[in-house]
């Protein structure tokens, strides 16, 4: 019988959830990511519930990580040190990654920068998630556990929904961004890239090798699946 991991994505707006056998998602959930913590903690044992038929559960969430603990995160203010091994009704076994790094690992493995020596992964969602793929393997880098100090200026061109500003405006910043890794691909994902025209605008506007995430809305909980 093959493994069945739950792999859960913690972000700002969103809490996703897979039911991940190895090869393929089995089941997705989302719920909105609730506003305080009482409530955090309730919807993350209700969404893991509702995936069922796994005895492990790993996360994946923005931020500041350190083992289990999610010690910050810009987008949930309300989390500080936020420790998951306590949460004894899910059975979370660690160890917690941050969500880039779980996208870039979904991506890598399985998606579309597998053949690639140096790879860039972005997540454009409530903030911009960053990861870094050399032969193979994903590149713990701490810096990008913080935001970028442009983030509030990217959050405002997203919620005003012009695509070809946000385009233009995240080609300039991306390029600065990608350079000092020299990446041979930039594989995009995150709510944002999803939206219609905008994956198109930001390639003809930046003229990187840009490519779409493989697993789409699922990877940052594939990714996080594949941590165990």
């Amino acid at each position: 019988m093959s493994k069945r991991i739950i792999g859960v994505d913690i972000g700002g707006t969103k809490m996703r959830g897979v039911l991940w056998n190895g090869k393929k998602v089995l089941r997705a959930r989302e719920v909105a990511t609730p506003k305080n913590l009482a409530d955090f903690t309730s919807a993350l044992i209700k969404l893991v519930k509702s995936l069922g038929g796994a005895s492990k559960v790993s996360i994946g969430a923005a931020g500041v990580v350190r083992r289990s603990i999610l010690m910050s995160s810009r987008n949930i203010p309300y989390i500080k040190n936020f420790d998951f091994s306590n949460m004894k009704k899910i059975s979370f076994h660690g160890p917690l990654d941050n969500d880039a790094r779980c996208f870039a690992r979904a991506e890598y493995t399985k998606g579309s920068a597998t053949v690639k020596k140096k790879a860039f992964f972005i997540t454009l969602g409530t903030g911009v998630g960053r990861a870094v793929g050399r032969n193979g393997k994903i590149i713990r880098i701490k810096k990008f556990e913080h935001p970028e100090r442009w983030e509030p200026e990217y959050q405002k061109l997203r919620d005003s929904k012009n695509t070809r500003r946000l385009a233009e405006y995240l080609s300039k910043k991306l390029s600065k961004l990608v350079k000092p890794y020299q990446p041979q691909v930039l594989v995009v994902g995150g709510g944002v890239s999803a939206r219609k025209g905008f994956f198109a605008a930001l390639k003809k506007a930046s003229g990187l090798p840009l490519q779409k995430a493989r697993f789409g809305k699922n990877a940052v909980a594939v990714g996080a699946a594949k941590l165990l």
